[in-house]
């Protein structure tokens, strides 16, 4: 071998030596590494957002609060940052207290919980400052700040963070699916629209020889095949190099199951069941174990069944509709009289709608349709099979002709809905529920009506963020029943928050 041919196989061995290092590693040893790998990169991301925080905190506190006002001087206490090197430790502490280091959420989730760590870490920390007696040499003002920017900092960071991670190859975790039936599918859709949680399905097992050649398609085009049954996993696992299962597979018999669930976590990293009990709650079920550790219990909760969280949904759709109110009032006296004058008649249509309780209340929108709308829909039903077809199954129309131009606009963006303000203030609506139906729908409902009316109906909801028109009525009805046995305070924000996307990218409405 000549000289140049030697140095270019050295550096090329050098190369694939680095590049294989992880895979040549014993299992355990190499599992231990990508987890102090991923801590290592999340840490490092949680740093960044503090940074950034405390940065535009203390550029808050020194350059903008005392050109508002007078009572805070733009002079700091001296050596602040050496002061304060502590409280980033807090923030983490917190974090890691939440377990944000450890599991894996979907990102609404865990932003949910770095609010709840960062709310922690503040109370923490203006806990050390009175108690050490350090309120003059510390600015509370500035910890209030960090606290603040944090809420923002944290989830966009994360967020941006782990997509960029889980590009890297570093957050993607592998897993094969145990299951190919419809739960395996269900199970693959929902990580398919959770990237957020870096879950990637390599492949399927199956017993089934009916679908020992399924393919599946996910991850924007990605195909994905079943290996083999259900005793090929070894083999499989060694194959793929994967050893992360997800067993989705409820017709199996319970005593077959709990047999493939302690052959699996013997050989596996994780294991994760995914069990018969679809439609039970699931938002704060608590699992526990007694009788000598060898059952496993589920504590289901009612949450709207408490007086207190009836109060805490009151309450904060009073607050949050008296400001999007005053917020809103001078946009929607534009859309009034663009109304007026693109059409005669009111600017405000009211509709008998069925809330709480069974009860009929007049709900409020802007006007989008012609005066006569009724009239003119009786006609077209009575003349058109195919629209009165489309009008009996979802009752509505895609390409209503009594709807007048600024009528589409509004119903594009969602804006015809804005009067329904009001009715959250009246108490007849609330910000977030099951959508506001007529006494014909409720038919549609069958026995899950009874759910329907424990709650007001909403202003937004499931249904408004999940496709709104583009989805069948009876997955609807399931989406309504969802959101009131799984209601929380936090699931209300989240979906005021993901409505103004959905509404920005006018997906599903017409």
């Amino acid at each position: 071998m000549v000289p140049n041919e030697s140095r270019v196989a050295t550096v090329h061995s050098s190369t694939i030596g680095a590049a294989q290092l992880l895979t040549t590693l014993p299992r355990p040893l190499k599992l231990q590494l990508r987890k102090v790998i991923e801590l290592t990169s999340v840490l490092t991301v949680d740093l960044g957002a503090l940074g950034i925080s405390i940065a535009l905190a203390y550029f808050a506190r020194v350059f903008i609060l005392p050109w508002l006002s007078g009572a805070f001087p733009p002079e700091l206490p001296p050596n602040l940052p050496e002061r304060l090197w502590w409280l980033p430790a807090v923030f983490l502490g917190a974090i890691v207290y939440e377990g944000l280091y450890t599991k894996r959420y979907s990102f609404w989730r865990e932003c949910g919980l770095l609010i709840k760590a960062a709310t922690l870490a503040f109370l923490v920390s203006l806990s050390i400052v009175t108690l050490a007696k350090t309120g003059g040499e510390v600015s509370r003002t500035l910890v209030v700040l960090i606290w603040f920017f944090s809420l923002v900092m944290l989830p966009a960071f994360r967020y941006t963070g782990k997509n960029l991670l889980a590009r890297a190859g570093i957050w993607e975790k592998k897993v094969l699916v145990l299951g190919a039936g419809r739960t395996g599918e269900l199970v693959m859709q929902a990580l398919d629209r959770e990237p957020y949680m870096g879950y990637r399905v390599v492949g399927l097992l199956d017993d089934d020889p009916e679908k020992k050649y399924r393919i599946f398609t996910v991850n924007g085009g990605a195909r994905v095949k079943v290996l083999g049954g259900f005793r090929d996993s070894d083999n499989v696992m060694a194959e793929t190099g994967v050893y992360n299962v997800i067993v989705a597979a409820p017709g199996l018999a319970g005593n077959v199951l709990v047999g493939l669930v302690n052959r699996l976590q013997r050989v596996c990293d994780s294991v994760i069941v995914v069990p018969d009990l679809f439609g039970l709650p699931v938002m704060g079920v608590e699992a526990s174990y007694f009788f000598d550790d060898r059952f496993l219990a589920l504590r289901l909760k009612n949450n709207l069944a408490s007086r207190t969280n009836i109060f805490l949904k009151r309450a904060f759709d009073l607050t949050a509709g008296a400001v999007v109110l005053l917020l809103l009032l001078p946009v929607m006296a534009a859309i009034a009289l663009a109304v007026k004058i693109d059409s005669h008649g009111p600017a405000v249509f009211a509709h008998r709608r069925i809330g709480r309780g069974g009860r009929e209340f007049m709900c409020y929108k802007f006007r989008t349709m012609v005066v006569d709308a009724q009239e003119v829909l009786d006609k077209l039903l009575k003349e058109n099979p195919v629209l009165r077809e489309e009008w009996e199954r979802d009752f509505k129309l895609k390409d209503d002709p009594r709807i007048t131009r600024v009528g589409r606009f509004l119903r594009k963006t969602s804006l015809d809905e804005l009067p329904q303000i009001f009715n959250v203030i009246k108490g007849e609506m609330s910000l977030a529920g099951p959508r506001p139906i007529v006494r014909k729908e409720i038919e549609k409902y069958k026995e899950n009506i009874k759910y329907f009316y424990q709650v007001r109906p909403g202003l937004t909801g499931l249904w408004q963020i999940s496709g709104r028109n583009e989805i069948e009525y009876d997955e609807r009805v399931q989406l309504d029943v969802w959101y009131i046995r799984n209601w929380s305070l936090w699931l209300d924000i989240t979906l005021l928050m993901r409505t103004v996307a959905v509404v920005t990218g006018r997906k599903g409405a017409y």
